[in-house]
C-alpha cells in the first residue's frame, strides 16, 4: 500500500466520530479501543466481519477455510464444544472478535475465557494493536487479523455499511 492510501486511511479512521448506538457491546468496544489506542470505528468492523457480533460463534477451519460454523443456543453449550475442539487440537476461531487457538495459545488463554464478549474484544483489540505495531495503521495490518488479504475489503465495506467511511 502507497504512503498516500496509509495517510488517507489513518486520517479516516481517526477523524470520525461516529457513536455506532447500535452496537451490541458498545461499552466492551469503547474500553478495548482506548485501552489498546485501536480506532472504535475498525474495532467494531472487524467484530462485525469476524461474528456479526455474536458471543458463542465457533468456526472450525481447515487449510485457512472456514469448515463448520457452529451456533450455540448457550454460554454453556459453547464451552462444551470449545473443550472438545481444544482437547481434540482443531484449528478454530471463537466469539466476537473470532480469536484463533493458536491466539489463544501464544497468549496462554483458556478458551471458554473468550465466550466473554468483553473479554474477547480485548483481545481482538490486543492482536489487532500487535498487526499496527509490526506494520503501521495500514490494510496490511488489518488483513493480518485475518490472514487473508481479501479480509481488508470485507473490513473496509462494513466499515462503509455503517457509515464510517464514505465510498468513493
Amino acid at each position: 500500500m502507497d504512503k498516500m492510501m496509509r495517510k488517507i486511511l489513518i486520517t479516516l479512521l481517526l477523524t470520525i466520530g461516529i457513536s455506532f448506538a447500535e452496537v451490541p457491546y458498545q461499552e466492551c468496544f469503547v474500553k478495548a479501543a482506548a485501552q489498546y489506542d485501536i480506532p472504535y470505528q475498525l474495532l467494531v468492523a472487524i467484530a462485525k466481519v469476524e461474528s456479526g457480533f455474536r458471543p458463542w460463534v465457533i468456526n472450525i477451519n481447515q487449510n485457512g477455510m472456514s469448515v463448520k460454523v457452529i451456533n450455540p443456543k448457550s454460554v454453556e453449550e459453547a464451552a462444551i464444544y470449545l473443550q472438545y475442539l481444544h482437547d481434540n487440537g482443531y484449528n478454530y476461531d471463537v466469539g466476537v472478535g473470532q480469536i484463533n487457538a493458536r491466539n489463544i495459545k501464544r497468549l496462554g488463554l483458556r478458551p471458554q475465557q473468550l465466550l466473554d464478549p468483553c473479554s474477547n474484544i480485548l483481545v481482538s483489540a490486543y492482536i489487532l494493536k500487535e498487526n499496527v505495531l509490526r506494520y503501521g495503521l495500514t490494510w496490511d495490518a488489518i488483513w493480518r487479523y485475518n490472514g487473508r488479504k481479501d479480509y481488508a475489503y470485507k473490513v473496509y465495506n462494513a466499515l462503509i455499511s455503517m457509515g464510517a467511511i464514505a465510498r468513493r
